[in-house]
C-alpha cells in the first residue's frame, strides 16, 4: 500500500510525493550517496559508478541501501509502490544491457538519470530480475513513478514480462491493478464536485442537503488502492492557490493525509499496513520533506548543501533535520 502525486506550483515548482505504507517496520532513514562507486543489494562486483549524488529513504543491508524513493542532483525524483499480483518482469530478455533487481531500479535511476526521457530509455534496456530481497525473502512486486523538474512524470510497469511506461497524466499512483485501469476508473466519479449541491424536488417533497459538502458525495472513503488512487486524484485537482514551494509541501501533505493509514487499521495476516513515512521530493530546489508516524514534524534535507563529491556517504536520524518549512515564508 502506497499513494504518490505529482503537483507543479504557479510558480512552476515540480514536486513528487509519496505514503510508504507497508506491513514490515524499514527502518528507512534519509540517507545521502554521493558520486562515487555504489554497492546495489545485490551487486557484489562493486561496478556502479554514480554519475549523480542523491538522498532518500533507505534502509541499510551491510554495505548497501534498499531505496525506496529519492531524489537526485539533477532534480529527478523517483519513487516504487507495490503492484502486487500484476508485476510480471522481463527476467528472460537477456539481451538487455542492465540486469537489475526489482529493489535496485530507485537508486539506479537516481545515479544514472538526469530527465524522464533517460529513464524510460535506459528502462527500454534494463533485465529486470527475480531477485529476492533477502530482509523480506520474497521478489519485490513493484512498479515505478518517476518525475523530473521541467514536470515530466511517467509510470513504469510490467505486465506479462512486457515493458509498459506511460505518462502520468493524472499525476496520481498507488497499487495494483494497472495504471490505465486506474485512469479509467476515474470516469465512474465524474460526479464529483467541489460545488455545494442546491435543494432537489422529488414529487412534492423538496430534498435539501444536510450541510456543506455535499458535492463531494460518493467519494471512497476505504483504504483500497483504487479509492485512495479516486481521493487523491480528487483532493489533488481540487486544490487552491498552490503558488509556492512552501504552498505545494503544505497541500501535498494535507492531500496524502487523506490516504494515510493508521496503525490498527489495514490487517494482514500477521500485521498492521500503516504509513510509516510520508515524503515529498522538490524537484525544482533539490529539497526532501518528510515526517515519520511517530513524529508528524515536516523536517527538510537540502540536497544543495551537500558534497555531491563526498567520500563517504550520510544518514541522517531523526535529530538531525531542521523543520525549515515554515522558516522559508520569514
Amino acid at each position: 500500500m502506497c499513494t504518490s502525486i505529482t503537483m507543479t506550483t504557479d510558480e512552476q515548482d515540480v514536486l513528487l510525493a509519496r505514503t510508504m505504507d507497508f506491513g514490515v517496520v524499514l527502518e528507512a532513514e534519509p540517507t545521502f550517496i554521493p558520486r562515487k562507486k555504489f554497492v546495489f543489494n545485490n551487486d557484489d562486483s562493486d561496478n556502479h559508478k554514480n554519475d549523480y549524488a542523491f538522498v532518500g529513504m533507505a534502509r541499510q543491508e551491510n554495505d548497501a541501501f534498499i531505496f525506496a524513493d529519492g531524489l537526485n542532483e539533477k532534480g529527478l525524483s523517483c519513487a516504487t509502490l507495490y503492484f502486487s499480483g500484476y508485476a510480471d518482469y522481463n527476467d528472460q530478455a537477456h539481451d538487455k544491457t542492465y540486469p537489475l533487481a526489482p529493489h535496485d531500479v530507485v537508486p539506479f535511476l537516481l545515479s544514472s538519470c538526469a530527465t524522464v526521457r533517460e529513464a524510460a530509455e535506459v528502462m527500454e534496456n534494463a533485465q529486470i530480475e527475480n531477485i529476492s530481497l533477502d530482509f523480506l525473502e520474497t521478489v519485490l512486486p513493484l512498479h515505478w513513478v518517476v518525475t523530473d523538474a521541467s514536470g515530466q512524470s511517467i509510470v513504469i510497469e510490467y505486465i506479462d514480462e512486457i515493458l509498459q511506461i506511460h505518462d502520468n497524466t493524472v499525476g496520481v499512483m498507488t497499487n495494483s491493478p494497472d495504471y490505465l485501469w486506474h485512469v479509467t476508473n476515474l470516469r465512474n466519479y465524474i460526479g464529483l464536485s467541489t460545488t455545494q449541491k442546491t435543494e432537489f424536488q422529488l414529487q412534492n417533497i423538496i430534498m435539501r442537503p444536510f450541510g456543506e459538502g455535499a458535492g463531494s458525495f460518493g467519494l471512497p472513503g476505504d483504504f483500497t488502492s483504487p479509492s485512495r488512487f479516486i481521493r487523491a486524484a480528487f483532493l489533488k485537482s481540487c486544490l487552491q492557490e498552490v503558488e509556492s514551494e512552501v504552498d505545494a509541501v503544505t497541500a501535498a501533505f494535507h492531500v496524502l493525509s487523506n490516504v494515510s493509514v493508521p496503525k490498527g487499521l489495514v490487517q494482514t495476516t500477521d500485521s498492521y499496513d500503516y504509513t510509516q513515512y510520508t515524503s515529498i521530493m522538490m524537484n525544482s530546489s533539490l529539497k526532501y520533506y518528510y515526517k515519520t508516524y511517530n513524529n508528524q514534524r515536516i523536517r527538510c534535507i537540502d540536497l544543495t548543501a551537500e558534497d555531491f563529491d563526498a567520500p563517504n556517504g550520510k544518514i541522517w536520524s531523526s535529530s538531525d533535520t531542521e523543520d525549515i518549512l515554515y522558516r522559508n515564508k520569514k
